[in-house]
């Protein structure tokens, strides 16, 4: 087997945390190196992200974006630099977030809270047209499908 597919996960908000921690422990079972900004990134209001950031960024293959709440600044550097490096990006957008946050980020996935697999659709033909192997290709579409679920899950506990 290759090398582990690196994936980058990027969290609205310190609430967020727990969400992208939990993807974190899903993906390693799919065999997915995932990295999650700590939730201290969440509280400054900087767009300068810290130097293990953008490491953890430049060795990512994948960014992945579970937006919950309206991003802290990090979050949105963490996106725009995913665009700049030519990163595959997914922004999964929970509809309670402002469009400004993340319409310049094509495409972008907004949770349908009552028909979750119309946003699973949506992801699965982004992810058939990418040049990547079958293999990854699966489990980044097992981690979006973990992503909607806990978006879903943590938006009724609130």
């Amino acid at each position: 087997m290759g090398n582990a597919m690196k994936v980058f996960v990027s969290y609205s908000t310190a609430m967020d945390h727990i969400v992208a921690l939990r993807l974190q422990t899903l993906a390693a079972v799919y065999g997915l190196t995932v990295y999650v900004p700590p939730a201290t990134t969440r509280r400054v209001a900087t767009p300068e992200l810290s130097d293990e950031v953008q490491q953890k960024l430049n060795e990512s293959d994948v960014v992945l974006v579970v937006m919950m709440h309206d991003p802290a600044v990090s979050a949105v550097s963490e996106m725009n630099w995913a665009l700049v490096k030519g990163r595959l990006l997914i922004p999964i957008v929970s509809p309670l977030v402002s469009q400004q946050y993340y319409t310049r980020f094509q495409p972008y996935f907004v949770l349908n809270p009552t028909d979750p697999s119309q946003t699973e659709g949506e992801i699965v033909r982004f992810l058939a047209g990418k040049k990547q192997a079958q293999q990854a290709k699966t489990a980044l579409l097992a981690l979006a499908t973990l992503a909607l679920g806990l978006i879903l899950f943590s938006s009724e506990s609130e």
